[in-house]
């Protein structure tokens, strides 16, 4: 059937039937495919989001990596962090509830035990997120070596053997 159109150049939509109208099944489609695309394509920003605490003063370093996006352990020189959540004081230089001769922290391993199983169950539902152990350490530059030899002994622990020591760039 020849569609005729108007003196004004328009067509007669009397003329066009019931097959000349907008098929809304189509467009949905068109835009859940177009939804689909963009939230698979999107990318978020390859520097990670580590807040550092006012607490904080890094060691200065001249390295170029960035900093990827792991679960962040903050050790300040009262506290220690699991990505904004303290987990245990630290005083005198000694970690609270732990004794001195003892490398594993208990509130930390816990947190971070959490923090693992979180991350195993979105890998279950998400083929992209994948567990590998990754932990950004986040250190004060003045904490005794003893405390963060305790941080990582428990990380590793945890299943968190990867360490990324974030640093200040020079």
């Amino acid at each position: 059937m020849a569609m005729r159109r108007r003196a004004g150049g328009e067509f007669n939509p009397e003329e066009m039937g019931e097959g000349g109208g907008l098929n809304v099944v189509n467009l949905i489609d068109m835009f859940v495919i177009i939804i689909i695309f963009l939230l698979k394509s999107y990318s978020a920003s390859t520097e990670a989001n580590v807040t550092v605490s006012p607490k904080l003063t890094l060691p200065i370093s001249s390295t170029d990596k960035e900093i990827k996006d792991f679960v962040n352990v903050s050790v300040t020189k009262d506290e220690i962090i699991v990505d904004k959540k303290v987990v245990a004081r630290i005083i005198d230089g000694q970690i609270e509830g732990v004794p001195p001769q003892k490398l594993l922290i208990p509130a930390l391993y816990d947190e971070l035990e959490k923090r693992k199983e979180r991350i195993l169950k979105i890998q279950a539902y998400n083929p992209d997120v994948e567990f590998k152990g990754e932990i950004n350490l986040v250190g004060h530059k003045e904490i005794p070596f003893s405390i963060v030899k305790k941080v990582m002994f428990t990380a590793g622990q945890a299943g968190f053997s990867e360490f990324k020591f974030v640093t200040q760039k020079e």
